[in-house]
């Protein structure tokens, strides 16, 4: 074996290490200093109906409400490390219209991006189907989703469809704050 194959090896076993271990590191091998992302270990899917009660358990871990949650209601992207879901984001479709929800993100994995990411899956996935504009209602992440270029509406000011929803009307709490994007 030559050396420039020993190294390639060596990077390999490294890179396989670091996928297996979870951890985002700069490996070293005579002189590689190339990060390893999260796009290295972490995979993004649409979400089966079987999936359902892991994303129920993951939004009960996040704190967030599921009651409403049923097969073919909602759409749902999941993020996923060796099959194990760590995060989801889903959306329901009414008309032209989409409401966010259920985005979460198991503790130890935040700050990676992942939510982004998910969020960025949810739209094309929407497009697909003739959204063309989100609403959603959010008690903690009306910063993260201010900086994605959502703007805060008023509650009121939701098309009809988006209103009547159970999340509206019935499970977010009335000082939610309201937010919509333009797809």
């Amino acid at each position: 074996m030559s050396t420039e194959d020993s190294k390639q090896s060596l990077q390999e076993k490294y890179a396989e290490l670091a996928r297996k271990s979870l951890v985002r590191t700069q490996y070293s091998c005579s002189g590689n200093s190339t990060s390893l992302e999260e796009s290295d270990f972490i995979s993004y899917r649409t979400a089966t109906v079987e999936e359902l009660s892991a994303i129920i358990q993951l939004l009960d871990e996040c704190k967030l409400p599921h009651s409403d949650i049923v097969p073919g209601k909602q759409h749902f992207v999941v993020a996923e490390i060796d099959r194990k879901i760590i995060g989801c984001a889903g959306y329901e479709a009414y008309d032209q219209n989409g409401l966010f929800r259920s985005l979460a993100v198991k503790p130890l994995y935040r700050n990676m991006m992942i939510a982004h990411t998910m969020i960025d899956n949810i739209f094309a996935l929407a497009h697909e189907q003739g959204i063309k504009e989100f609403f959603l209602l959010t008690t903690t992440a009306d910063k993260l989703f201010g900086e994605l270029g959502w703007e805060m509406i008023n509650r009121n000011d939701v098309p009809e469809n988006i209103g009547s929803t159970t999340e509206f009307s019935s499970i977010c709490p009335s000082v939610a704050i309201c937010m919509k994007h333009q797809l």
